[in-house]
């Protein structure tokens, strides 16, 4: 259910468009109505919405500026303008703060339909997206969870995925549990050097199953024998992880990379990578990262590259900044760490 409000200081208008919604859309529902757009700004500071129908003229926070709010604090929550004639002009300055929908009073509510059922479809797709990162996230919690040697939390992670699923067939709950193992294996072969096979384990024995129960008790004996199988690899495996995180790192030191970037990459959760990493290196990740970008950036030095050249490559993409960071680092700018240190050799 896609939760609206309505703004508009004509009382008619507002019941209007909240009896329309309500009566002829399923998937919509109007919470509240209010009268101008201040009261609309107080309401959605603490509520989240999906739509908001304003008018664009009104006493004291007009439509355009409650767009240019909510542009700048709530960019997801979709945004129609209703306008007079004269005033349509006027509604599309709001064009810059990402409102693409508006409605001409007198309310033709056939257009209005029809961009309802638009933004329904806008709205249902980024339902769809937002699922898939949860179940996503999950899954990298899943693998951070086996990684650290936490079983039971792993399993308290399985459980909540096969809870999400419930409502689906058996068939495709068994799906949703193949397709996590599968990747949870393939992140194992590609990142600790095993060579664990979906026949191993069995897992198509998953897409078999008649009941959750039954589907419950396989999938968690699998976790329990590849649990089993990482007790013995466990110092091996994290040499093989800190040595990948390291060659990415070093690939990509001339971007913007950041913690999560590289924990996305070796499919960890930012809190375990962020942990892992510190335990494995004795220092933060982004200690770490600050000085191999300063070690990058003397060898550099020493083959003569302009700054602006070693900025880029070390992935200070503003030279001034980078000089400014390899000053506090090393006590001297890039030029004079040159001439007191390179002309020696």
């Amino acid at each position: 259910m896609y939760q609206v409000i309505t703004v508009d200081d004509e009382l008619v208008i507002r019941s209007g468009i909240t009896n329309f919604i309500n009566s002829e859309f399923e998937d919509f529902e109007v919470l509240h109505s209010f009268s101008d757009g201040a009261e609309a700004i107080e309401f959605i500071k603490a509520n989240d919405i999906d739509i908001i129908i304003s008018d664009i003229r009104m006493n004291h926070v007009s439509g355009i500026e409650l767009a240019k709010y909510i542009f700048e604090h709530k960019p997801y929550i979709k945004v129609i303008l209703l306008s007079g004639y004269r005033e349509f002009e006027y509604a599309r300055s709001a064009l810059q703060y990402g409102v693409k929908n508006y409605i001409l009073k007198p309310t033709n509510f056939s257009e209005f339909r029809e961009i309802l059922f638009k933004l329904k479809l806008e709205l249902d797709q980024r339902q769809v997206k937002k699922d898939q990162v949860l179940f996503m996230d999950k899954i990298k919690l899943f693998y951070s969870n086996i990684l650290s040697g936490k079983k039971q939390e792993a399993a308290d992670t399985l459980l909540s995925v096969l809870e999400d699923v419930k409502d689906n067939s058996y068939a495709n709950i068994g799906q949703y549990i193949y397709d996590l193992y599968e990747i949870i294996l393939d992140k194992l072969n590609l990142y600790l050097k095993l060579q664990l096979s979906i026949d191993k384990f069995n897992l198509k024995q998953l897409l078999s199953q008649n009941s959750v129960q039954s589907l419950t008790y396989i999938a968690l004996d699998i976790l329990d024998r590849i649990s089993g199988l990482l007790l013995n690899e466990e110092e091996a495996s994290n040499e093989f992880l800190l040595q990948d995180i390291k060659e990415y790192m070093n690939e990509h030191l001339h971007e913007d990379i950041s913690l999560q970037d590289v924990a996305d990459k070796m499919f960890f959760s930012t809190v375990y990578f962020s942990r892992f990493f510190k335990k494995q290196t004795g220092e933060t990740f982004s200690n770490y990262l600050l000085r191999i970008r300063m070690e990058q950036a003397v060898k550099l030095l020493e083959k003569n590259l302009k700054v602006t050249e070693i900025s880029e490559a070390c992935g200070y993409h503003d030279s001034s900044y980078f000089t400014r960071i390899f000053k506090e680092y090393y006590k001297y700018t890039p030029k004079d760490y040159a001439r007191r240190f390179m002309s020696c050799k």
